[in-house]
């Protein structure tokens, strides 16, 4: 064997080795790729808050995840005593939840976030930005514990990713909240599935109230992600979406449980009707990422 023979055959040796040892995510299907190159195309060269304004208005009157729905209706049942998680045996991903056709709050904002952050229209950079946007694993195999379900925690993963930056930290007109993520006590927390993250100390969130909202001196632009947040132990939010400022109105653009879809909502009437609410954690996409971790992808239904 030749020298440059011997050479190319070590390079695609070694190309091999390296494809085989990226973790593979299996995807239930590969629908949505058209939709979402295309949508990545349609959002290039504009800023990042108005990329989230573009693609987010895309997806108004989807459905509201079934399988979302169902497990909240579960969580109102009556329940067992409650018992701490503590994910003794943690749990591998089954398939990373990427579907355009239905979406809860969270997921919503994450296929929206993760398009905005691709650098080219492709379906495979969308993906590995959506496992970057909603998972914490730094390339190791998905498990279910990495997660960032809370999104006070979700914020801070984020934000050190370079994805977006808390505006309501330190902010003159905003408040603080220390609390431990997932902890059970005297309220209807049911966080003791595997799949949540467990936290081993106290964070602190910062928020905007809802009086600093309504009367516009929190400092919220067209594009900005929101969180509502609640004062339950154990929890830190109970539900987020985007703020919209058009035609002089400011809406929530939502999935909506409620109303079974994504949609805008007045944000006022929202927050006055909304039990619970005590403001709003508030977050600005920045978009200047480092390239995310490398994964393989395997089609489930092929």
């Amino acid at each position: 064997m030749t020298r440059i023979m011997l050479l190319a055959f070590l390079l695609v040796c070694s190309l091999a080795t390296g494809e085989s040892a990226k973790p593979v995510v299996n995807l239930k299907s590969m629908r949505d790729r058209n939709e979402v190159e295309s949508l990545i195309k349609g959002a290039k060269g504009m800023p990042p808050q108005r990329r989230i304004e573009f693609i987010s208005k895309y997806l108004l009157g989807r459905k509201y995840h079934p399988e979302t729905r169902t497990r909240i209706k579960k969580q109102h049942a009556p329940k067992p005593a409650k018992r701490e998680a503590n994910n003794e045996k943690p749990l591998s991903v089954e398939f990373l939840r990427s579907n355009l056709t239905y979406l809860d709050c969270m997921t919503y904002v994450e296929h929206v976030l993760a398009m905005a952050a691709s650098q080219k229209a492709s379906y495979t950079e969308f993906l590995l930005r959506l496992i970057d946007v909603m998972f914490d694993a730094g390339g190791k195999p998905l498990m279910n514990h990495h997660r960032n379900h809370f999104t006070s925690y979700w914020g801070v993963v984020n934000e050190r990713k370079g994805y977006l930056t808390d505006i309501a930290r330190h902010h003159p007109k905003a408040l603080s909240r220390g609390l431990y993520l997932n902890r059970v006590g005297n309220n209807r927390t049911y966080y003791i599935e595997d799949r949540f993250m467990i936290a081993a100390e106290p964070s602190l969130m910062w928020y905007f109230p809802v009086a600093a909202v309504l009367d516009g001196s929190a400092p919220l632009q067209s594009g900005d992600i929101v969180a509502m947040v609640t004062d339950k132990e154990g929890l830190d939010v109970t539900h987020m979406g985007f703020y919209i400022e058009q035609n002089q109105k400011r809406w929530l653009r939502h999935a909506s449980l409620k109303l079974n879809r994504v949609t805008d909502q007045d944000l006022a009437e929202y927050l006055r009707a909304g039990k619970n609410i005590k403001g709003l954690m508030a977050f600005r996409p920045l978009l200047k990422t480092a390239p995310p971790a490398l994964y393989r992808f395997r089609n489930l239904a092929e």
